[in-house]
């Protein structure tokens, strides 16, 4: 079931506009995101989509029907709220940056069913899970089946260099004989994650609905050769069709950067696992948490107006990770009952020469709403700043100053990885030196001193652990987190 749109909001209007209001409007956001005018590659799209609201909303009779069932339809769901790290600009020749923290989440006091589960668990069974890794994966799935009730839809693929379902999708009304099929998963064979991945899709294909949470979880601790791409392929298919792929790495083999891709394609999340003892808390918390999800396929559209760029976007909070910005929309991931989902945007913004305000961008959070089953639901704001001549002193929203402040220690490490990876040594060592003075200064000392360990054995080997790596980027990663009570509603 799709939602109603809001065609106010398409035009920045009220529901009680005149028509020629709705006609400045529409001639407003013409200039705005006409194709000829606005080189953004989303502003066809939202083009059309104000032209259709214009279309409708100036149209009286046309505009009487469409209110009625924008009214029937109710307030939106998932909301978003905007806090920039300026509230002014000032007029220059030269491009300026400035931040904007986007908060996500549902309507407060909303009194939503939790939706069933459709969770499929891929299990990396090769030749180097034997032993401590494989029986923490069982079990952590002995809990994860414990927890879940009759409507949940669980099922399970192990794959090697071939792949095999172990526990066909079907709900857990018989926990005993599903405990019993999890723990004849024994190890052997390479790693094939693309083997895996297929199985585990069309497993879920059989119960594949959006009233449901859809999400496959990958846990691997090898590389996958010769078959990325079509991972990652397999995954953008997997996001249009509703579904979640994260991804849980344990060791140090596996390739982080492609764990990284195959997440992000679809909104999932990847983790780190360090040791065997952690498998059950973090796949247990993996699943346990998508019982309260209110929205998934979580995506921001973000339109810049010309003269705008978006240069970065991070995911703040649940949990922090890059966004890649070259996938419009951008993949977000789901929104729970109790836990806002917050993304920090960097823009570089080409101020006019003459105007009291400038429109930077539009942004459309899209959702699909699990438990009313409604595709595509939107919730639109336009991001707009002032701008003077005389600069503003001002310190940026705490909520801000703490990310960036986190961000630039993830940043360094993966400049000083890209050095290593250049071959310069003393960049590389110079920035984990920077790296590890930073750390101490926040009481993180423990990850100070693997960047420092890392120092010592470039210098001697000119090479970096892998563990050590992993450690530091994903450690880095954790610390970025915004205060929950800092973001304000503009």
């Amino acid at each position: 079931m799709s939602p109603v749109p809001d065609l106010y909001a398409c035009l920045g209007v009220s529901p009680s506009a005149t028509v020629e209001e709705i006609r400045q409007a529409f001639r407003h956001m013409a200039r705005r995101f006409h194709p000829d005018a606005n080189p953004d590659p989303s502003a066809a799209d939202e083009f059309k989509l104000i032209a259709y609201a214009h279309d409708i909303l100036s149209d009286m009779g046309r505009s009487k029907d469409y209110q009625a069932q924008f009214n029937a339809n109710g307030m939106p769901i998932i909301v978003s709220q905007l806090v920039g790290s300026r509230n002014q600009l000032t007029r220059s020749s030269e491009p300026q940056v400035i931040y904007y923290l986007v908060d996500i989440r549902p309507m407060t006091a909303m009194n939503l069913p939790d939706p069933p589960l459709n969770v499929c668990l891929v299990i990396d069974r090769s030749n180097s899970m034997q032993g401590a890794r494989l029986d923490q994966v069982k079990s952590a799935v002995s809990q994860i089946v414990e927890s879940l009730n009759e409507r949940d839809i669980f099922s399970v693929v192990a794959f090697s260099d071939r792949a095999e379902v172990v526990l066909p999708a079907q709900n857990c009304a018989n926990k005993p004989a599903i405990l019993s099929k999890v723990s004849g998963i024994n190890a052997n064979g390479g790693t094939e994650i693309l083997q895996g991945l297929l199985a585990g899709l069309l497993e879920m294909q059989r119960n594949l609905t959006p009233s449901a949470v859809n999400h496959l979880v990958l846990f691997t601790d090898g590389r996958t050769y010769g078959d990325e791409d079509n991972c990652l392929l397999l995954a953008t298919l997997a996001e249009g069709d509703g579904i979640t792929v994260s991804g849980l790495g344990i060791g140090d083999e596996w390739n982080d950067s492609f764990l990284d891709q195959l997440a992000a394609a679809t909104g999932g999340e990847s983790h780190y696992i360090s040791s065997p003892a952690i498998v059950t808390r973090l796949l247990t918390q993996q699943v346990r948490g998508m019982g309260g999800t209110i929205a998934q396929r979580l995506r921001l559209q973000v339109t810049c107006d010309p003269g705008v760029k978006l240069r970065s976007a991070f995911k703040v909070q649940p949990e922090a990770q890059p966004v890649p910005t070259d996938l419009q929309p951008l993949r977000i991931g789901s929104v729970r009952r109790d836990q806002p989902v917050s993304l920090l945007l960097e823009f570089l913004v080409q101020t006019p020469a003459s105007s009291e305000t400038q429109n930077l961008a539009r942004l459309s959070v899209i959702s699909d709403i699990v438990s009313l089953g409604r595709i595509d639901e939107r919730f639109i704001s336009d991001v707009v700043i002032r701008l003077g001549d005389i600069p503003e002193v001002m310190a940026p929203p705490l909520a801000i100053a703490s990310a960036l402040d986190k961000l630039t220690l993830y940043r360094l490490q993966e400049r000083a990885w890209a050095a290593v990876e250049d071959g310069d040594v003393k960049a590389a060592t110079s920035r984990l030196q920077t790296l590890a003075s930073r750390l101490l200064t926040e009481g993180q000392e423990e990850l100070a001193n693997v960047a420092l360990a890392e120092v010592s054995r470039l210098n001697q080997t000119r090479q970096v652990s892998a563990e050590a790596r992993k450690k530091i980027k994903y450690g880095t990663r954790a610390l970025i987190a915004a205060p929950k009570t800092a973001t304000t509603k503009k």
